[in-house]
């Protein structure tokens, strides 16, 4: 089970608030209100992208000790990825680039999300976690490919 639809509306409730704070600050001609509001709504945004990714990877981790049992936490976590996602799959990409992002932002170095904005990588995560759901074999794996040609 995952929180991703409550951190959803969790952030859009404090992005509506972020904005109506913004359009304030404009028609009151406070550029330094408007500055301030925009820089909270940025950190804002990170603080819900990092707690949306703890849902994700606390998922990935669940899987990953289902497939390999305690050695699971032996492995980094893009190995416990690779448990539910070939590497050569897209969604393998698009999970290490968010856990660069997570771990730029959970370490101090806050930068934009260049490529995507919040409420898409809330549609790909939730999009990603259920096709690791439907799926028995990881992701972009096939049987030949898994049990004979290895």
């Amino acid at each position: 089970m995952n929180d991703y639809g409550l951190i959803r509306e969790a952030w859009s409730e404090a992005e509506r608030h972020y904005i109506g704070s913004i359009d304030d600050a404009v028609s009151r001609n406070d550029w330094a209100d408007r500055k301030r509001f925009i820089t909270l709504s940025r950190i804002s945004e990170y603080a819900y992208f990092v707690l949306l990714w703890g849902q994700f990877e606390a998922f990935i981790n669940d899987k990953a000790f289902e497939a390999e049992g305690d050695n699971a936490g032996e492995l980094g976590f893009m190995l416990r990825v690779q448990l539910t996602v070939s590497p050569t799959h897209e969604y393998y990409r698009e999970i290490d680039q968010y856990y660069y992002w997570r771990c730029e932002i959970a370490h101090g170095r806050m930068s934009e999300f260049p490529e995507l904005t919040l409420p898409t990588i809330f549609d790909r995560i939730e999009e990603i976690t259920e096709a690791i759901e439907k799926n028995p074999l990881p992701l972009g794996e096939d049987f030949i490919d898994l049990f004979i040609n290895k």
